[in-house]
C-alpha cells in the first residue's frame, strides 16, 4: 500500500476511535461527530490538498488538473471519516439511541426535500471514495487524457478476422505519420476463451487499415482487474495517446487480460490450481490477438509487462517462454513465486531462480522498476537485478521512482518504460526488418 491510502486509512481510524472515546465521556454524539470531522479535516484533507497542489505530474506525460477530482475526492474523504466517526460514536453511546432517533426525523416533513440532493451526495462521494481507496486519492486529482475538443478517432472495429497474413508485403512507412500519431486511440473488449480481454487501439490504427503495429501486454495486479489499468489510476488510454503523439514510443496495440482465477482469487498468473492463466495467455490470447488484428506477429515485436504481481507474473511468463516475447518489465513486482499458489512448482516457476536456465541468445530486454518508499518490492527488485547482473544479463534497465507501492509510482515506471521501448523499437517498427528489431 502506498502512502496515500495509508494516511487515508490512518486518519479514519484515528477519528473512530477518538469519536468512541469522546462520545463515551460526553454523552453527546453529534457534536463528536462533528468535531470527529473537523478533526479529519485538519489532519488528512488539508494536508492533502496542500500536498497535491505541489505535486508534480508523472515525469514525461502532460497533465492538466482534473476539476471534478480536486471536488469529489476530498467528498469522499469525508464520507469515509463520517463513516468512520458515525461507527465510532455509536460504539460510544450506543446504536439504539441512533435508531430511536431517525424514525422522527424521517417523519419531519422540512427534511424530505433534503433528502434527494443528501442520497445524490453519498453516491457521489462513496464512488469518490472507493477510487480513493483503490487508487490514491491524488491519481483523481490529474488527467492525462488528450485536451478536451480534440479530434477523435473513428471507431475501430471490434477485431479484423483473417488480418495476420505472413505472405502478405510490409507496408511502407505510412508519408503522414507525424498527423496520424495525433489521433487519440480507442479501447475495446473481446473475449478469448470465455475470459474478457480489453484492448487499446491507437488512432492510426483505423486511419491506415494498411499498417499493422507491435503488441504490448498488460498484467494487473492482485486483487485487481484490467479495468484499473484504464481507471483513474492508471489513466492507459491518455498515457499512450501522449506518448505515441509525441514520437516517444510508436504506436502499438495494448492487450490487457484479466488473469483471476475462480471468485476473483490470485493466480500470479501462472497455471495454477485456480485457472490456468499462463497457458491461456501464450496458447490463447496471443494467437487470437494476432490472427484478428494487424499486428506485426514477431518476438520483436511483442512485449510484455506488469505490476505488483502482474509484474511477477510477465517476468516469469517471459522467461518460461522467451521466444515469444522479445521485450519484459516489471513495476514494483517481487520475483519468488507463492508455494501456497504454485505448489511444489514454486521453484520452477520464480524468475529468481529460472534467470539462469533462459538461453542466451534468448535473454530478452528487461525493466525493473520500483517506488523510494516501496521498501519491500524495491529490496525484491535490487535482489533480482543483482543476479542478473551476475549472469551477465545483455540488456537490463533498473529505476527506482518517487512513491510507494501505488499508481504514482507504477505511471512512472510506465512511461520509464516504455520510452526506453520506443526507443528499441524506433519510431516506424513496421518499416524495421525483424532482425534489426531485435538487435
Amino acid at each position: 500500500m502506498d502512502r496515500q491510502r495509508g494516511t487515508l486509512l490512518a486518519s479514519s481510524l484515528v477519528v473512530l476511535v477518538a469519536a468512541a472515546a469522546v462520545s463515551a465521556l460526553s454523552r453527546r454524539p453529534w457534536p463528536t461527530r462533528a468535531g470527529s470531522l473537523a478533526g479529519f479535516c485538519g489532519i488528512e484533507i488539508i494536508p492533502f490538498l496542500i500536498h497535491a497542489a505541489s505535486a508534480p505530474s508523472t515525469p514525461g506525460l502532460r497533465a492538466r488538473p482534473d476539476i471534478a477530482g480536486w471536488i469529489t475526492q476530498p467528498l469522499g474523504m469525508l464520507l469515509l471519516a463520517a463513516v468512520a466517526a458515525l461507527v465510532g460514536a455509536a460504539l460510544g453511546t450506543g446504536l439504539a439511541r441512533d435508531a430511536a432517533r431517525l424514525p422522527r426525523l424521517v417523519r419531519r416533513r422540512w427534511t424530505w426535500p433534503l433528502a434527494p440532493p443528501l442520497a445524490a451526495l453519498v453516491v457521489i462521494s462513496a464512488l469518490a471514495a472507493g477510487t480513493a481507496l483503490e487508487y490514491g486519492p491524488q491519481s483523481a486529482l490529474q488527467d492525462y487524457g488528450p485536451p478536451r475538443g480534440a479530434p477523435v478517432a473513428a471507431a475501430s472495429p471490434a477485431a479484423t478476422p483473417g488480418a495476420a497474413h505472413p505472405t502478405e508485403p510490409t507496408p511502407e512507412p505510412t508519408p503522414d505519420l507525424a498527423e496520424l500519431r495525433q489521433l487519440p486511440g480507442s479501447t475495446t473488449a473481446i473475449l478469448v476463451g470465455g475470459r474478457q480481454v480489453d484492448l487499446y487501439l491507437p488512432g492510426i490504427y483505423t486511419a491506415d487499415p494498411s499498417i499493422r503495429l507491435p503488441v504490448l501486454y498488460l498484467l494487473h495486479g492482485s486483487p485487481g482487474d484490467p479495468e484499473e489499468w484504464f481507471g483513474s489510476g492508471g489513466q492507459l488510454q491518455g498515457v499512450l495517446d501522449q506518448m505515441i503523439a509525441t514520437g516517444t514510443i510508436p504506436p502499438l496495440i495494448a492487450v490487457v487480460p484479466d488473469g483471476n482465477g475462480t471468485n476473483s482469487q490470485d493466480t500470479e498468473w501462472g497455471d495454477v490450481a485456480n485457472g490456468d492463466i499462463e497457458s491461456w495467455l501464450v496458447g490463447q490470447v496471443v494467437p487470437t490477438i494476432d490472427g484478428r488484428y494487424r499486428t506485426l506477429a514477431e518476438r520483436a515485436d511483442r512485449g510484455i509487462a506488469g505490476l505488483s504481481s502482474g509484474g511477477f507474473g510477465a517476468v516469469n511468463i517471459a522467461f518460461q517462454h522467451p521466444t515469444l516475447f522479445g521485450w519484459a518489465g516489471s513495476f514494483s513486482g517481487y520475483f519468488v513465486a507463492l508455494s501456497g499458489i504454485f505448489g511444489s512448482a514454486w521453484r520452477a516457476n520464480s524468475p529468481l531462480y529460472t534467470a539462469s536456465t533462459v538461453p542466451r541468445a534468448e535473454r530478452m530486454p528487461l525493466y525493473l522498476g520500483a517506488g523510494a518508499e516501496d521498501y519491500a518490492f524495491r529490496a525484491d527488485t535490487a535482489q533480482f537485478a543483482a543476479t542478473l547482473r551476475r549472469l551477465g544479463w545483455p540488456s537490463l534497465d533498473v529505476q527506482t521512482v518517487p512513491g510507494g507501492h501505488g499508481w504514482v509510482a507504477w505511471r512512472a515506471e510506465l512511461v520509464q518504460s516504455l520510452t526506453w521501448l520506443g526507443r528499441l523499437w524506433g519510431s516506424a517498427p513496421w518499416a524495421t526488418p525483424p532482425a534489426a528489431a531485435a538487435g
